[in-house]
């Protein structure tokens, strides 16, 4: 039995006995606190009645399985989180983030250029000595490069990254966007990619709508615009590659400024005869160039 008093945040249908076994719900302000593990949830609780019971915990976790990661409930107990964590100095527990590039937090103390995206930015069939377009940029605008990429990864992974990537006002993003058939899955500890084309997951791609893909692609792309607005930095939305057939999504693409139609720019092929060459790659860098100038 814990000598402390923890209370964690946690989805409302999420069993807990998974994480404790001997963690107690709270319902009500009114219960009786001594030293042990509760939990609860916003679906137990009002934030407000959430806010006041924190003040009687020594230490504050949030627990991330349960959640679906898009919804607004998860938004709103992360921020319920870092709230009670602000006005409590015993709080250092931070709520999981899906993320595992090991570059979004730490950056030079100057302007820099982010690119976030796939293997198509993330330079797969260039050869050691031959640059991706991120890296024709960062020397053509003399800034250091924050290569946050990963091959084979869909929209979900490159907008964690970039939301929780400390980028600053005076930075300079190119934010590549993927096919929406490639998707993000949570196993319970951790997250994977999938491109469902390519899967051997039946109830998985059977659970999958088209329309669910090119929903979750555009709440993606939707708020991702908004955020790196409110942050004020210049960016530019765009993608090597074709990322729909669909005339409406295409439209939805298009209807912003920063967006650079890059899909007709293959030059030349790799080494591995599927990804853009080095040529491909700098001219890439001259179109995303002129559109952020």
């Amino acid at each position: 039995m814990s000598s402390k008093k923890i209370l964690y945040i946690t989805e409302s249908t999420f069993n807990f006995s998974q994480v404790d076994s001997t963690s107690v719900l709270l319902t009500a302000l009114t219960a009786d606190i001594s030293a042990g593990v509760y939990h609860i949830s916003l679906g137990d609780m009002s934030a407000d009645q959430i806010i006041k019971l924190a003040q009687r915990f020594d230490e504050i976790k949030f627990e991330g399985r349960g959640f679906d990661q898009t919804s607004d409930v998860y938004k709103e107990s992360v921020c319920l989180f870092q709230y009670v964590n602000r006005f409590n100095p015993n709080i250092t527990s931070k709520p999981n983030n899906f993320v595992d590039h090991p570059k979004i937090s730490a950056r030079p103390q100057q302007p820099v250029i982010w690119v976030f995206g796939c293997s198509h930015s993330h330079g797969v069939g260039l050869k050691p000595n031959e640059f991706t377009y991120g890296e024709w940029l960062a020397q053509w605008l003399n800034l250091p490069l924050q290569k946050i990429t990963k091959p084979g990864s869909s929209l979900s992974w490159s907008y964690r990254h970039l939301f929780n990537s400390n980028i600053e006002k005076h930075d300079t993003v190119i934010w590549q966007l993927t096919t929406p058939e490639r998707v993000s899955q949570f196993d319970g500890n951790h997250t994977q990619e999938i491109m469902l084309s390519t899967s051997n997951n039946r109830k998985l791609i059977d659970s999958i709508t088209t329309e669910q893909l090119y929903f979750t692609q555009l709440t993606l792309l939707n708020t991702g615009v908004k955020y790196l607005r409110t942050l004020g930095c210049k960016f530019v939305i765009g993608s090597m590659i074709k990322t729909s057939n669909q005339y409406d999504l295409l439209l939805e693409y298009t209807k912003y400024p920063e967006y650079c139609f890059n899909s007709e720019i293959f030059i030349d092929i790799g080494t591995d005869n599927v990804h853009a060459g080095p040529l491909s790659h700098k001219a890439l860098a001259q179109r995303l160039l002129n559109h952020i100038q």
